[in-house]
């Protein structure tokens, strides 16, 4: 189902208060962040995780996400031991950015209360809906690895930026560019067609124009 302009998964129970997902897994509970944290805190620099055998009461602190703009609590949906942590966020913190649902799950945890404050997306989509507007998130095909606000500037001038910023970066970057410029969208289209790196997706909000760019 897709919220706002975000993309959640239908299978998935979420706690849309604390942001987070939940669903069963071989008589565990597999838990992760949901867009609206991802994006509302940029590109995550640090994921910290409670320890494997705690006990963890229903709402109290899991762990927590990092990034630029904001930091969150990740908090238990329900009472809980925490049975085994995903290794990979800790070490590589934007694998939550990049695939929340996927390789960016968080823990596995044994239920041990009957309380839960989990919900099927049907019930809970208003207040995620609510929450996406109110603090103005928005969510993009895929998760930049830089981010480019070029308000003021000529977009020739941002295209020279760009290209020295992909000159040195590998295949596959992705690059979020915010241009007030008017010309922004035929010369962005211009530049892919004569460099061949992909224009991943355009979106216009008022004056502003956003395009997501890839290395390719």
């Amino acid at each position: 189902m897709r919220l706002g302009d975000c993309e959640y998964r239908d299978e998935l129970l979420y706690d849309p208060d604390a942001g987070t997902w939940a669903i069963p897994q071989g008589g565990l509970w597999k838990v992760g962040v949901t867009p609206l944290i991802c994006w509302l805190s940029g590109g995550f620099t640090s994921v910290s995780l409670k320890k494997v055998g705690l006990q963890i009461a229903e709402g109290r602190v899991l762990g927590s996400v990092e990034g630029p703009t904001h930091f969150e609590v990740v908090r238990a949906p329900f009472e809980c031991i925490i049975r085994e942590i995903n290794p990979r966020p800790p070490s590589d913190p934007r694998i939550v950015n990049r695939d929340p649902f996927g390789r960016g799950w968080l823990a596995l945890l044994e239920k041990t209360g009957g309380r839960s404050r989990l919900l099927p997306l049907g019930k809970a989509a208003p207040a995620i809906e609510e929450k996406l507007h109110s603090l103005r998130v928005h969510c993009f095909t895929e998760f930049p690895d830089m981010e480019m606000y070029e308000i003021g500037v000529e977009c020739s001038a941002v295209l020279v930026k760009l290209n020295e910023l992909f000159a040195r970066s590998p295949l596959g970057t992705i690059a979020h560019i915010v241009s007030d410029d008017p010309t922004a969208e035929i010369e962005m289209s211009r530049w892919g067609d004569q460099t061949g790196n992909a224009l991943v997706e355009v979106r216009t909000e008022g004056a502003l124009h956003h395009f997501l760019v890839k290395k390719s």
